[in-house]
């Protein structure tokens, strides 16, 4: 019996051990580097926010930004798509020096606008993955039971620590019923 025992536990903690070096089911924070990029790092620690902006057609689109001058060029391009006034905290982030030169020396920031077909809609970046200079973004799309019928466009920032020479983006939404 004694042996028994010793066997089945040699064979739990086996099992515990090959699961403890699976990971956590989120590749974001392990993927390598490729192409001399840095490894994409942890969720928790990148800085995303999500802003609601006006709707229009064929705004679904995603823009990496690499220095202050592109981010200009997307802010007046945002302003003059947008009829109402954008919200004062993403306004201050463009226009406030946040985003400045030395924002830029050691970020990347990616910036995905995309419309809904209700308002009611929220988002959540659930990975980010880098592979071959391709940025791999997941974003859950949580809809509720009952929603609202106003077309909404989306604004997500993601603040993303590093400087990364990404040729493409590829972004996928996840609809989950809340």
């Amino acid at each position: 019996m004694r042996r028994f025992c010793s066997l089945v536990m040699l064979v739990v903690f086996s099992i515990l051990a090959v699961a403890a070096c699976g990971g956590s089911g989120s590749n974001a924070g392990t993927n390598p580097s490729s192409a001399g990029n840095p490894a994409i790092p942890d969720l928790n620690s990148i800085t995303i926010l999500y802003n609601r902006i006006d709707w229009r057609d064929d705004m679904d689109d995603t823009t990496i930004v690499h220095s202050v001058s592109e981010l200009d060029k997307f802010y007046e391009e945002l302003k003059a798509e947008n009829y109402n006034d954008l919200d004062d905290d993403l306004v201050s982030r463009f226009t406030g020096g946040q985003y400045n030169d030395n924002f830029f020396n050691g970020n990347t920031l990616v910036l995905i606008t995309f419309q809904e077909s209700s308002g009611s809609n929220r988002h959540k970046v659930t990975s980010i993955a880098e592979d071959n200079n391709i940025l791999k973004i997941d974003i859950d799309r949580e809809i509720p039971d009952i929603g609202t019928a106003d077309m909404a466009g989306w604004l997500i920032i993601i603040e993303l620590p590093g400087n990364y020479s990404i040729t493409r983006t590829n972004v996928s939404f996840t609809d989950i019923t809340v």
